[in-house]
C-alpha cells in the first residue's frame, strides 16, 4: 500500500471516530462475522417470549453513510443535522447501539470486500477460508448459514434478495439442501427494492421466525454514480432505506402477538466502496456498520 493510500485511510478512520455517531471506535471495530453469533445467541437464550429476528441488509453502504443519519459532535462532519423521528438507525442506536464493523477478513488473512464474501461471512460467522466463499464460488455445504441452522432446529427462516448470483452461485447448494430436507427455509428473488420491501412486510405479518433480506440501492448507486456520502444519489439511497427500515420496524411492533415476542432487529452492510468499485483492502471498502436494538459486546 502506497503512502498516499495510507494517509487517505488514516484520514477516513479519523473521520469515522468523530464522537457521537458510533458506540465504538475504529480500533475496536467488530468483525462482520459476529452477526451470525448474535442471531444464534438470540434464539438460544429464551426469556419466556418467542424469539424472532428482522435482519436488514443495506448492500454497499459505507460506514460513513451513517453520518447522513446520526448527528455527531462535530458539525464539520455531519452538519447541523436534526435527527429524524422516522430513522431506523437512530431508533436502533437509542435502543441498543450503532457500531463500526469491518469486512475483508483479518490483516493476516484478507479477502475481497465484495458482496458474496461479505454476506457469506455475516451469515455463517466465519471468513472465506472456512465458509468457502473467499472467491465467487458456492458456500461449503458443511458450513451452514445461521438461517439454515435455525431451520434445522424447526424455526422458519427466509432469505430475500435481488442479486441473481445469491441464488445461482453462493447459496445454490444450500437451497438444494433445504429443498431436499424440506426445511422451513425459503430463498426468494425479487426484481427491485420496492418488491423486496413488500416481501419483508408479508413475512413480518406471517409466521416467519427469522427474516433476512438485502436491499440494493446504495450498491447500485455507488457502481453507477460513485460511492460516498457527498454523492447525492448514493446519499438518497441510504436515507431512503433508513426510512423504509423504520416502516418495517413499525410493522413488527404492530403485530398482534408483539408483546409475547422478543425481536432482534439489526441493520448492516456487506462492504463499502470507493469511486465506482469495491473489493480492495482500502478502509473505504473495509469499514461497515451494525445497528442493533440490543447492545453488542465484542
Amino acid at each position: 500500500m502506497g503512502l498516499f493510500q495510507k494517509r487517505r485511510d488514516a484520514a477516513y478512520l479519523q473521520r469515522l471516530d468523530t464522537r457521537g455517531v458510533f458506540d465504538n471506535t475504529t480500533k475496536n471495530a467488530l468483525p462482520q462475522t459476529i452477526i451470525a453469533k448474535i442471531v444464534q445467541n438470540h434464539f438460544a437464550s429464551p426469556n419466556g417470549k418467542t424469539p424472532k429476528a428482522l435482519l436488514i441488509g443495506f448492500d454497499g453502504a459505507r460506514a460513513d453513510s451513517m453520518h447522513l443519519l446520526v448527528k455527531s459532535e462535530d458539525e464539520a462532519v455531519t452538519g447541523k443535522l436534526f435527527t429524524s423521528a422516522y430513522s431506523a438507525v437512530n431508533t436502533l442506536k437509542a435502543e441498543g447501539g450503532l457500531y463500526l464493523s469491518f469486512a475483508g477478513g483479518v490483516p493476516e488473512n484478507p479477502q475481497e470486500t465484495s458482496t458474496a464474501q461479505g454476506w457469506a461471512a455475516i451469515l455463517t460467522g466465519v471468513w472465506g477460508d472456512d465458509n468457502g466463499v473467499k472467491r465467487h464460488v458456492p458456500l461449503k455445504t458443511d458450513c451452514p448459514t445461521v438461517l439454515r441452522s435455525l431451520a434445522e432446529n424447526g424455526k422458519k427462516a427466509a432469505f430475500l434478495a435481488e442479486w441473481a448470483d445469491h441464488f445461482t452461485i453462493t447459496y445454490k447448494e444450500e437451497i438444494r439442501m433445504a429443498e431436499e430436507k424440506k426445511l422451513p427455509l425459503c430463498f426468494r428473488k425479487y426484481a427491485d427494492d420496492a418488491a423486496l420491501a413488500q416481501a419483508f412486510s408479508e413475512h413480518i405479518a406471517g409466521d416467519t421466525d427469522c427474516i433476512f433480506g438485502i436491499f440494493e440501492a446504495p450498491d447500485y448507486n455507488g457502481h453507477t454514480t460513485g460511492f460516498g456520502a457527498r454523492n447525492y444519489r448514493y446519499a438518497a439511497g441510504v436515507m431512503h432505506l433508513d426510512n423504509l427500515a423504520y416502516r418495517l420496524m413499525e410493522e413488527v411492533r404492530a403485530r398482534p402477538t408483539y408483546e409475547k415476542e422478543d425481536w432482534l432487529v439489526l441493520i448492516t452492510s456487506d462492504h463499502g466502496g470507493h469511486g465506482r468499485r469495491h473489493g480492495t483492502q482500502q478502509m473505504y471498502d473495509r469499514m461497515t456498520f451494525i445497528a442493533c436494538n440490543q447492545p453488542i459486546k465484542g
